[in-house]
């Protein structure tokens, strides 16, 4: 997972593949990495929502270990970005924003 730090632009819609695969990369990195815990990403409970900014998929209870900082970061959503990559979106205690791509690599 490769932390980011510039400016993304989503996409405003995803197709039911899209959100299908989202969901599958997902549950796969969780069962083979230990840095995603808490909720039970089985139970299906993903929430698909677009705006005007950015089409996402939400997700209540699931935490992110970033290890580089030895920070829980509570996951938000996840959304796919014009180029096609996929970013997990978290949040710290003060309601930081911080952007991870999940690369091919980790699932």
């Amino acid at each position: 997972m490769r932390k980011i730090n510039f400016e993304l632009n989503f996409k405003k819609d995803m197709s039911n593949i899209e959100i299908e695969g989202v969901i599958a990369i997902v549950k796969n990195y969780k069962y083979n990495n230990g840095d995603l815990y808490g909720y039970d990403v089985d139970s299906g409970d993903f929430i698909y929502t677009s705006s005007s900014s950015y089409a996402m998929l939400g997700i209540d209870g699931l935490t992110y270990v970033d290890e580089e900082s030895d920070t829980h970061l509570t996951v938000s959503h996840f959304g796919i970005t014009e180029n096609n990559m996929l970013i997990m979106v978290c949040h710290d205690d003060y309601e930081n924003y911080f952007y991870y791509e999940i690369e091919a690599k980790d699932f």
